[in-house]
């Protein structure tokens, strides 16, 4: 599974960078129609234009050790909503689905799926004609379910807890409104209370979530 996201990554780039002379000449089609550039610039005077929604796919990397989960990666899944002052940082929101790891000895087994809301702050920032860097981080309040299977049936359990996230990433801007990009994120999850040792045999912890995506950003 890593190693096919991996090959969807860097043809997603080798896609990128193939297309971006082609990119770039209607980038100079459109600029030429008006004394200001209508993309692949930061600055945007219009305070209502600089809002933006962004979808991001991919795929998760626990890192915990490998006797603790038998299956430690799975689909990763973001949406988020926001601002930026000038094109350049501002505010956001956003949901994030971090995938179902799973632990097995062969007779039980224990299957958990951490879900997160975050707010937080981003910056995109375009440091040659219509390539960009972006940034972003933030707090999370993460649910996370758990399932234990065994000989006696399924014992399920739910938790929910604070968190950080971080993220980087680097991309092209298409049109003025529409942008691809590839990103890596960390979330600092923690899962577990002080009573889910007893309930389902989980304490708490803490884990780090890497999460390597595709996104597509539209700014209205």
């Amino acid at each position: 599974m890593e190693s096919s996201m991996n090959k969807l990554a860097l043809s997603a780039a080798v896609a990128v960078l193939a297309l971006s002379p082609v990119l770039s000449q209607a980038a100079h089609a459109d600029d030429n129609s008006t004394s200001t550039p209508t993309y692949g610039a930061n600055v945007n005077p219009n305070w209502q234009d600089n809002f933006f929604v962004a979808g991001q796919l991919g795929q998760t990397q626990y890192r915990v050790d490998s006797d603790v989960l038998n299956t430690n990666h799975g689909t990763f899944q973001n949406i988020r909503f926001g601002w930026r002052w000038n094109g350049i940082i501002g505010p956001e929101i956003g949901y994030t689905y971090l995938g179902q790891p799973k632990w097995s000895d062969g007779y039980n087994q224990l299957s958990v799926k951490p879900r997160a809301a975050t707010i937080g702050v981003n910056g995109k920032y375009n440091f040659y004609q219509n390539w960009f860097v972006t940034a972003h981080a933030g707090y999370l309040r993460s649910e996370t379910k758990f399932a234990a299977i065994g000989a006696f049936g399924t014992d399920r359990y739910q938790t929910w807890n604070n968190g950080l996230y971080a993220g980087l990433g680097v991309g092209y801007d298409i049109t003025h409104n529409f942008s691809l990009g590839l990103n890596y994120d960390n979330y600092r999850l923690q899962s577990g209370n002080g009573t889910s040792l007893d309930n389902i045999g989980v304490p708490h912890s803490r884990t780090n979530v890497a999460a390597y995506s595709a996104s597509v950003e539209y700014r209205f």
